[in-house]
């Protein structure tokens, strides 16, 4: 059995990388970047309004519709990500439970532990130890293919006074 919890676990780390690599594709730096940015927005916009500041509020309010925009553009792309993604999960699912599908469980759980959808009973289904396998390699693969919009802004700072 431990072969066969080896091969999941390699198909999810496959997976897992194939989802990554998608959402690096999809949303660039500079999306993160704006993003950061229209969040960075919106707490100044609700302090300004907890604080009942209408000066600011103003100020605000003109810029509003240009990060409803980004949020839009970026809305779209984080959708056809998660489509991509969720379609990805369904055809590596489609093609491991012909394999799979026939074992009754891949590993057994201590007698009272029972995880909803992962588990039969104290049984681990194939499908539950795919689920926790790409639950534990997209975090540090997650890490490892970031897009890190720290180093947008710090470029976009270097371009612009590079440009003056």
């Amino acid at each position: 059995m431990l072969n066969v919890m080896f091969q999941i676990f390699l198909i999810a780390l496959c997976v897992g990388a194939i989802t990554n690599l998608l959402r690096r594709k999809i949303i660039s730096p500079r999306d993160m970047a704006r993003m950061m940015e229209s969040q960075n927005f919106k707490k100044m916009l609700y302090d300004a309004q907890r604080k009942g500041d209408q000066k600011t509020l103003q100020k605000l309010m003109k810029k509003r519709e240009y990060y409803q925009k980004i949020d839009s553009e970026i809305g779209k792309k984080n959708m056809i990500f998660l489509i991509g993604s969720l379609g990805i999960f369904y055809a590596a699912y489609l093609t491991i439970t012909p394999f799979y599908g026939a074992l009754d469980a891949i590993a057994s759980l201590p007698n009272d532990l029972v995880i909803p959808l992962i588990s039969q009973g104290n049984k681990l289904t194939f499908i539950g130890w795919f689920i926790l396998c790409l639950l534990a390699v997209n975090m540090p693969l997650g890490k490892i293919f970031e897009v890190k919009p720290e180093e947008v802004v710090k470029h976009a700072k270097e371009d612009a006074s590079d440009q003056k």
